[in-house]
C-alpha cells in the first residue's frame, strides 16, 4: 500500500488581497479624496473599484471634469468592508453617519505612505489625478439611478 506524505509549505498571499494593503488603499482613498477626511462608504467602495484599473481611473477622472458620474456597473468588494473594520478597530479610521472618517492616528500612517515615493506608487498617483473632484452629491446622484 503507498503512503503519501503531505508537507505543508506557506502560500503567498496575493498583495491585493492582505488586510494592510485594503487598509492603506481606504485610508489613502479617504485622505486624497475625502472632503475633511471623510468619505461616504458609496465613495470608497467607487474609488477602491477606479483605482484597481487605468481604464476605470480615465473613467472618474472624466466624471471629475464633466461633473457627473456615468457608470452602468461597478463593484463592492467585500474585502474593502473587511478592511475598513480593521481599520476601525486599530483606530485608524471612525464611522460617521454614512461613512468613515480618518483621525490622528490614520492620518499618521497615511503621511508615511505618501512620503515614502517607492509605496503604492499608483494607488497615489491615480487617487491625486482626481482628488476632491468626485463629490459625495455626484456619488449620492449616481446611487439614486440604483433604486
Amino acid at each position: 500500500m503507498a503512503t503519501i506524505k503531505f508537507t505543508p509549505r506557506p502560500t503567498p498571499v496575493l498583495t491585493e488581497l492582505r488586510p494592510i494593503y485594503k487598509i492603506s488603499q481606504a485610508l489613502l482613498i479617504l485622505h486624497i479624496c475625502g472632503h475633511a477626511k471623510k468619505c461616504s462608504l458609496v465613495k470608497l467602495h467607487l474609488m477602491h473599484w477606479a483605482i484597481k484599473m487605468p481604464r476605470r481611473i480615465e473613467t472618474m477622472i472624466l466624471a471629475a471634469k464633466l461633473g457627473q458620474i456615468n457608470l452602468p456597473v461597478w463593484g463592492f468588494d467585500p474585502a474593502l468592508s473587511i478592511a475598513l473594520h480593521l481599520a476601525f478597530r486599530d483606530g485608524l479610521i471612525e464611522p460617521t453617519a454614512n461613512g468613515f472618517r480618518l483621525v490622528a492616528k490614520g492620518q499618521e500612517f497615511v503621511k508615511d505612505i505618501m512620503s515614502d515615493g517607492t509605496v503604492m506608487m499608483e494607488e497615489k498617483s491615480a487617487l491625486l489625478k482626481i482628488g476632491r473632484k468626485i463629490t459625495e452629491g455626484m456619488v449620492k446622484t449616481m446611487s439614486k439611478e440604483w433604486e
